[in-house]
């Protein structure tokens, strides 16, 4: 190869680096500008067609009153305080069998029967003392009946404790003979969730045999973000949305906010309470649940659509006549029923671009590229 041909090539090399550093640059050798910092110092003027085409509106930035809500997923859970496991309070086998899950039940009925030795041998203790105490010719000032009647009603205590009640009392008092069986009653009403007991089944005491549980109000434990905390408190109003359910939404109350957030979710868990006299809130189901403020608040706002962000600023345009528009930078707050808090860069009054807006920042921009 030739000296020539060597010095074309390396001047064909250079000429694209030359050309390029060279478009990077304006005319004057200074940076080139960003569309941001270009659109942050200038206007935009629509001309009528386009504005029409854009829709331009308008409305002034004024204080607005909001009850703050926030937003929050869950799941529907047992109330613990409407729920119980039902267990003899003494030894003994299973004779029947009386209620089965799924059934509904009222305070005090009776769910199971057992035959206990321990409970008969109470009873006989109790009738014994009744008999010496109510004996022809006793003489109820005497210290003996005073001792009988305090034992009497030793007796009737033991009975209580092991399960019996002032009817099964009664009974023992007017038949004098022992109950053969012992009656194992619901303490709450509502519906049997498990029943374990099998009849002629032997149990101890403190063994579970059913649970028992009142659905009329249920709770709702909430996932609710660290972000949202300072806008929560317990005696919120809660509302309770279930996709079995779709377009209804069922009222409840925030009674608890927890003590403890999980570091992975950055979450603290809630618990919201909810009258459930339907039964349509099922436990396990998922939720999504709006938190209410109690109290209103007061802020200068905007609506949400008059808000748009240009790089990392976020911005208003106020109309500024002849179809000219003017960026402003604002510095905003929260966003409440689709209206945006102002904190900084708007007064009271002044008017902003809400339909349109996002035509107007294009346009901006638009004219900025075009520029360049």
């Amino acid at each position: 190869m030739t000296k020539t041909m060597k010095k074309m090539l390396i001047l064909a090399g250079c000429f694209p680096i030359l050309f390029m550093a060279c478009a990077g640059k304006p005319a004057d050798g200074g940076a080139a500008p960003a569309a941001e910092e270009t659109a942050a110092e200038g206007t935009v003027v629509l001309t009528p067609k386009t504005a029409g085409t854009a829709g331009i509106k308008t409305e002034t930035a004024g204080l607005q009153t909001f009850h703050p809500a926030v937003k929050a997923s869950g799941t529907i859970v047992l109330n613990q305080k409407r729920y119980v496991k039902v267990t003899p309070r003494i030894s003994g086998r299973i004779e029947n069998v009386l209620v089965y899950e799924g059934d509904r039940v009222r305070a005090g009925q009776e769910l199971f029967r057992l035959y206990s030795v321990e409970a008969l041998a109470a009873q006989s203790d109790y009738l014994q003392i009744l008999t010496r105490l109510t004996e022809p010719g006793k003489n109820p000032a005497s210290d003996d009946d005073k001792l009988h009647e305090s034992l009497l009603e030793s007796a009737a205590a033991r009975l209580r404790l092991l399960g019996f009640e002032d009817a099964d009392l009664a009974s023992l008092r007017s038949g004098r003979r022992a109950l053969p069986f012992l009656a194992v009653r619901a303490p709450i009403g509502g519906t049997v969730l498990e029943a374990t007991g099998v009849a002629g089944a032997g149990v101890e005491a403190g063994a579970p045999l059913c649970a028992v549980a009142d659905l009329g109000t249920i709770w709702v434990q909430v996932h609710i973000f660290e972000k949202d905390l300072a806008s929560v408190e317990p005696g919120d109003k809660a509302e309770i949305s279930v996709a079995a359910w779709p377009g209804q939404s069922f009222p409840g109350t925030l009674n608890l906010v927890g003590a403890v957030m999980d570091e992975a979710t950055r979450t603290v868990t809630g618990r919201v309470e909810a009258a459930n006299p339907s039964g349509r809130l099922k436990p396990g189901m998922f939720a999504d649940v709006r938190l209410v403020a109690r109290e209103a608040v007061t802020f200068l706002a905007v609506p949400e659509a008059a808000v748009r962000t240009i790089g990392a600023k976020t911005v208003v345009f106020m109309p500024a006549g002849g179809g000219k528009f003017v960026r402003r930078d604002v510095a905003t707050g929260r966003v409440v029923d689709g209206w945006v808090e102002i904190l900084d860069g708007l007064r009271a009054g002044e008017p902003v671009v809400t339909d349109g807006s996002f035509d107007v920042k294009a346009e901006m921009l638009k004219g900025t590229l075009e520029g360049e």
